[in-house]
Protein backbone atom coordinates (compact mmCIF):
# COMPACT_ATOMS: atom_id res chain seq x y z
CA UNK A 1 0.00 0.00 0.00
CA UNK A 2 1.42 3.38 -0.95
CA UNK A 3 1.18 6.61 1.00
CA UNK A 4 -1.70 7.80 -1.22
CA UNK A 5 -3.94 4.83 -0.48
CA UNK A 6 -6.58 4.50 2.21
CA UNK A 7 -7.45 1.12 3.71
CA UNK A 8 -10.82 0.15 5.15
CA UNK A 9 -10.31 -0.94 8.73
CA UNK A 10 -13.27 -3.33 8.58
CA UNK A 11 -12.57 -5.35 5.42
CA UNK A 12 -9.15 -4.29 4.14
CA UNK A 13 -10.34 -2.81 0.83
CA UNK A 14 -7.97 -0.14 -0.50
CA UNK A 15 -8.98 3.21 -2.02
CA UNK A 16 -7.05 6.07 -3.62
CA UNK A 17 -9.12 8.87 -2.08
CA UNK A 18 -10.68 9.44 1.32
CA UNK A 19 -13.95 10.22 -0.46
CA UNK A 20 -13.98 6.74 -2.01
CA UNK A 21 -13.26 5.16 1.37
CA UNK A 22 -16.04 7.18 3.02
CA UNK A 23 -18.51 6.19 0.29
CA UNK A 24 -17.48 2.55 0.72
CA UNK A 25 -18.08 2.74 4.47
CA UNK A 26 -21.50 4.36 3.98
CA UNK A 27 -22.69 1.77 1.50
CA UNK A 28 -20.90 -1.43 2.54
CA UNK A 29 -20.49 -1.03 6.29
CA UNK A 30 -23.81 0.58 6.98
CA UNK A 31 -24.73 1.61 10.48
CA UNK A 32 -28.44 0.88 10.21
CA UNK A 33 -29.11 -2.83 10.79
CA UNK A 34 -32.51 -4.47 10.95
CA UNK A 35 -32.91 -6.10 14.37
CA UNK A 36 -35.28 -8.67 12.90
CA UNK A 37 -33.37 -10.06 9.89
CA UNK A 38 -29.92 -8.45 10.06
CA UNK A 39 -30.09 -6.68 6.68
CA UNK A 40 -28.17 -3.39 6.63
CA UNK A 41 -29.08 0.00 5.18
CA UNK A 42 -27.20 3.20 4.47
CA UNK A 43 -29.81 5.45 6.07
CA UNK A 44 -32.39 5.35 8.81
CA UNK A 45 -35.16 6.14 6.32
CA UNK A 46 -34.20 3.08 4.23
CA UNK A 47 -34.37 0.92 7.37
CA UNK A 48 -37.77 2.36 8.26
CA UNK A 49 -39.06 1.65 4.75
CA UNK A 50 -37.73 -1.91 4.99
CA UNK A 51 -39.47 -2.41 8.33
CA UNK A 52 -42.78 -1.25 6.83
CA UNK A 53 -42.54 -3.72 3.95
CA UNK A 54 -40.65 -6.71 5.35
CA UNK A 55 -41.71 -6.61 9.00
CA UNK A 56 -44.90 -4.54 9.33
CA UNK A 57 -45.90 -6.44 12.46
CA UNK A 58 -42.76 -5.12 14.18
CA UNK A 59 -43.43 -1.41 13.59
CA UNK A 60 -44.12 0.74 16.62
CA UNK A 61 -47.80 1.32 17.21
CA UNK A 62 -47.25 4.75 18.78
CA UNK A 63 -46.18 6.44 15.51
CA UNK A 64 -48.52 9.24 14.38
Amino acid sequence: MTQNQFKCEECGAVFYTTEDLEQHNRTIHSHFRCDVCGETFSSESELEAHMGVAHPQMQRSDKP
